[in-house]
This record gives C-alpha cells, sequence and structure tokens, in this order.
C-alpha cells in the first residue's frame, strides 16, 4: 500500500476515533486518547487498545481492540525481574503473567478473534457503534470483574 493510500484510508479511522469512539469511552470513565485508554484506577493498571491490521489493501484498514488489566505493585514486582518492562504496560503487548489481557472478540457470544473494516469512501458509523457496545456490554464488565479479583501486590 502506498501512503497516500494508507493515509487516505488512516483519515477516516482517525476521524472515527476522535469524533465517535473516544467521546463514547469517556463517557463510559476512559482517559486517554489516540490509540489507547485507561480506566482510573489507583491499584491497577487498565487499558484498552485498538491495534490496527498490518493486512489491508488500498480499500481497507482493519483494527480490533486489545483489553489489558494487571494490579500496579504486581507489575513493579514484574518490572524488578525484568527491568526492559516500561513504567507501564502497554496496551497492545502481550506480556504473560501477571497480566490478564483478552482480545475484545473472544468476550463477545461468538468468541472470535474480530476486526472491524474501515473501508475508504464508506461510513465508520456502524463500526464505531458496533466497537462502543462491545466495549460497554462486554469488556467493561470483564475488565471490572479483573480488577476486582486481580491481586494488587
Amino acid at each position: 500500500m502506498i501512503r497516500a493510500e494508507w493515509n487516505a484510508l488512516r483519515t477516516p479511522s482517525k476521524r472515527m476515533m476522535q469524533e465517535q469512539v473516544a467521546p463514547a469511552l469517556r463517557r463510559l470513565g476512559f482517559k486517554g486518547s489516540g490509540q489507547t485508554f485507561t480506566l482510573p484506577s489507583d491499584t491497577h493498571w487498565a487499558l484498552i487498545g485498538f491495534q490496527k491490521s498490518v493486512w489491508g489493501d488500498s480499500n481497507e484498514l482493519r483494527f480490533t481492540v486489545n483489553l489489558t488489566v494487571v494490579g500496579k505493585h504486581a507489575w513493579e514486582s514484574a518490572r524488578v525481574e525484568r527491568p526492559y518492562l516500561g513504567a507501564r504496560p502497554a496496551a497492545n503487548t502481550s506480556y504473560g503473567f501477571p497480566t490478564w489481557r483478552q482480545r475484545i472478540g473472544f468476550l463477545l457470544p461468538e468468541r472470535l478473534d474480530l476486526w472491524w473494516p474501515v473501508v475508504a469512501g464508506s461510513s465508520t458509523e456502524s463500526a464505531a457503534e458496533e466497537v462502543i457496545a462491545a466495549i460497554r456490554d462486554y469488556a467493561l464488565p470483564e475488565m471490572n470483574i479483573q480488577l476486582e479479583g486481580a491481586p494488587d501486590a
């Protein structure tokens, strides 16, 4: 995909995030922008990351949502053993223990790896509504369960 084609797809995707998805996530209690949003907690990192597929063509870009929850003390302990880890986890990186990580599609009834398309020249409203509903109805409740059950030490 050449740069101009990629930008033609990236612009609607970016606009969808800024104008539709981010405001809805903030209404649900998340903070953040761009590709990463955080559910505020004094004791845990609770992150949502939007991941774009490396596969695509000049007409379509696909994205999915990754969820991560880890106790802040547990993360700091892991950093002692693995000093290459950042000050906080990255939403789209899989670390193994002590983090809980899940792709949103596996929380939905279909339990499939779900990627939403953004098609050049098409409306993003349907994709935005679907991803917001999936986060509200499936991701947020599961993240709250993980926050309640995840050790903070």
